[in-house]
């Protein structure tokens, strides 16, 4: 998570640095320093300041910034900056189609403090005879901002994976954790992610509990119980944990896992099978007797079903096939020969 905090403090210092009007050279090399070390395949806490400067991007300076946050878990530089232009401010530049130079502007005129103060100018038309802003260009603003409320509480699963992955790698470690997995859209391999569950036994769920509230990269524990927890991390995503009993582990997996729409027509099927399914199991209705859950595959084969691979558990046709038997074979990476990149100027029909 520590490549994610660092950066997050570049683009931030550039956002800073961009409202204030600094050089773009200096802009453009915190922006690439921060794509780069966001994009690197190993924990930047790791590297030597020789590995740092061998980073695109990353000279002498860069790297001694990084050395300081590794070492402080600040960079002072930032600090400063942040005293010299209000850090709110670079939430206004998420607004797409809103430049460091119109925010300034309406900072100056207003002292706009958040996206919902902006939103309130614009649609009271008070943004209208500012120098460079018209009908246009305000209603640019009102939709630009209606698309950052959309797509807020989503993540790429590029940026959602990597994060998730630390997370279960760090609670391997350091927590008497049994069996985990990550759940949820993720496991679905969905394009972008809500928040981040995790799915674990252990023979001492509190002892998880405290790991898991207690990792760096958490900003707030939004609850913290004896088998359920959530935090949020610095960078926004919410994550949440359970421990469940090894004999609901599968269960409390595939209810996890989603979607929702897939679940209910398992739940579906059950009833008219006169059993009961939930994240504890799969149960007979009659006298409650547990027929499965310790596994996945045994909740599908209860209810005479294929296994569905968690990729398709979309509820778009997936349950008719496993009835029938007639799943089709997903693709693993050893089916992968190699990719195809083209340019080409053609056009069809010519």
């Amino acid at each position: 998570m520590k490549n994610f905090d660092i950066s997050s403090i570049f683009n931030k210092m550039a956002d800073l640095l961009e409202i204030r009007g600094e050089n773009p050279f200096r802009i453009r090399a915190y922006r690439k320093a921060a794509f780069n070390v966001e994009s690197l395949g190993k924990d930047i806490s790791l590297f030597s300041k020789e590995d740092l400067m061998n980073v695109p991007g990353i000279g002498s300076d860069l790297a001694g910034k990084i050395e300081e946050y590794l070492a402080t878990g600040k960079i002072e530089a930032y600090e400063r900056l942040k005293t010299q232009v209000p850090e709110s401010l670079t939430e206004l530049l998420s607004v797409p189609g809103l430049g460091p130079k119109t925010v300034a502007l309406i900072y100056d005129r207003y002292r706009v403090k958040d996206i919902a103060e902006l939103a309130k100018l614009a649609k009271e038309h008070k943004l209208l005879g500012l120098p460079g802003i018209k009908d246009k260009t305000e209603a640019n603003i009102i939709k630009g901002i209606e698309m950052l409320q959309r797509a807020s509480s989503r993540y790429p699963l590029g940026r959602a994976l990597p994060v998730a992955r630390e997370i279960a790698a760090h609670l391997s470690e350091h927590a008497p954790v049994g069996r985990l997995d990550i759940a949820g859209s993720i496991r679905r391999w969905k394009e972008t992610i809500g928040d981040i569950d995790i799915i674990s036994t252990s023979r001492d769920p509190g002892a998880v509990m405290n790991t898991f509230t207690r990792m760096q990269g958490v900003r707030e524990v939004l609850m913290k119980g004896p088998t359920k927890s959530s935090v949020v991390l610095k960078e926004g995503m919410q994550v949440d944990i359970r421990v469940v009993d090894e004999d609901s582990y599968g269960a409390a997996l595939a209810y996890f896992t989603g979607s929702k729409s897939h679940n209910i027509r398992l739940r579906e099927i059950a009833v008219r099978a006169g059993m009961k399914l939930n994240e504890y199991g799969i149960f007979r209705e009659k006298d409650d007797k547990n027929l499965g859950g310790r596994t996945e595959e045994e909740i599908y084969e209860v209810l005479g079903l294929q296994y569905v691979p968690p990729e398709l558990r979309e509820d778009t046709g997936e349950v008719e096939a496993a009835a029938e038997h007639s799943l089709p074979r997903l693709l693993e990476p050893t089916d992968i020969r190699g990719d195809l990149h083209v340019h080409s100027d053609c056009r069809t029909g010519t």
